[in-house]
């Protein structure tokens, strides 16, 4: 009986070892969330803790160019890495070619223990790499039924198993995540750069301000016209900013309180080097996505000279 126990015992260890190895390096993963790192940084990271648990030579994250259908590597790392990337350049790898650009098109994780006897594996895609492929693992990276990419891994010393495949689907989870918040990030700097671009293409100032009475926008033009700089204005009360000028905050805020737009209104003010001047503006509502009140804005031109 008791050699029987031990038997048990010494088989199970290891396997609790390898689950102990598979928890820490999931640790280790979700703790980079925290930190601001690239998209690329990121990728080197996972794919260091990656060869490390699971022990295997070459490890490759790939994204998809839906628009070229094309697998673009965003990062490879260890033995064969450099012949990845040559690979890459030499070869335009399409979407549903070899055995990962297949798990990237179709979305399913898949273990090759023979590569050679996958009916997906293609042997000229390794060749141009100069890997000579033992084993390969390769999972889909998914998030909310939208397709990012792939992970590959190549060469284990042992076959790939059950447990291999279910900690890179979960590491291929939080790599979709990444690559989801860089995307995002990536098209709020586009909308924020594009804001700016239409403001700046105002013909005359535009001041905006939320509904705390904070500046939120402010245009070359506004700057030209009052002589307040830019970077002076953006983040402080209205009140604080336009000393000489207070029509301006009373302007702004009557928009916000009385949410109505006003159109041809004319007023006097202090303006740059400390000209009076007469305005003439109009006023609108600023909403956010749920069509709540988020500020109010004014748009203004120097029509002195047009009435004298």
């Amino acid at each position: 009986m008791l050699p029987l126990v031990i038997d048990f015992i010494m088989d199970y260890i290891p396997a609790v070892k390898k689950e102990i190895e598979h928890l820490r390096a999931l640790h280790e993963i979700s703790s980079l969330l925290s930190f601001r790192i690239t998209l690329k940084e990121f990728s080197i990271k996972i794919l260091a803790i990656i060869i490390k648990t699971l022990r295997v030579e070459t490890a490759a994250i790939y994204t998809i160019n839906w628009e070229l259908k094309q697998l673009i590597c965003l990062n490879s790392l260890g033995k064969d890495s450099e012949g990845i990337l040559k690979r890459e350049s030499r070869l335009k790898l399409k979407l549903g070619f070899g055995l990962v650009g297949w798990v990237a098109q179709v979305g399913r994780a898949e273990i090759a223990n023979e590569p050679h006897k996958h009916t997906h594996y293609t042997k000229e895609v390794d060749a141009l790499a100069g890997i000579t492929a033992k084993n390969i693992l390769c999972v889909p990276i998914i998030l909310k039924n939208k397709n990012y990419g792939a992970i590959e891994v190549i060469n284990k010393k042992t076959d790939f198993d059950d447990t291999d495949k279910e900690l890179l689907l979960t590491i291929s989870s939080y790599v979709a995540m990444t690559i989801e918040n860089s995307e995002l990030y990536q098209e709020l700097l586009y909308s924020k750069d594009y804001v700016e671009t239409v403001i700046e293409s105002i013909p005359g100032g535009f001041i905006a301000s939320n509904k705390e009475g904070k500046i939120t926008m402010f245009n070359t033009q506004a700057q030209n016209i009052l002589g307040l700089n830019k970077s002076f204005v953006l983040g402080k009360n209205s009140k604080e900013v336009f000393l000489k000028q207070p029509e301006l905050p009373s302007i702004l805020f009557d928009a916000f309180i009385n949410q109505q737009q006003q159109n041809r209104q004319e007023i006097y003010v202090i303006g740059k080097n400390d000209k009076r001047m007469l305005l003439g503006y109009g006023t609108i509502l600023i909403k956010n996505k749920l069509g709540h009140l988020a500020g109010s804005g004014i748009i203004f031109q120097d029509i002195t000279e047009f009435v004298k």
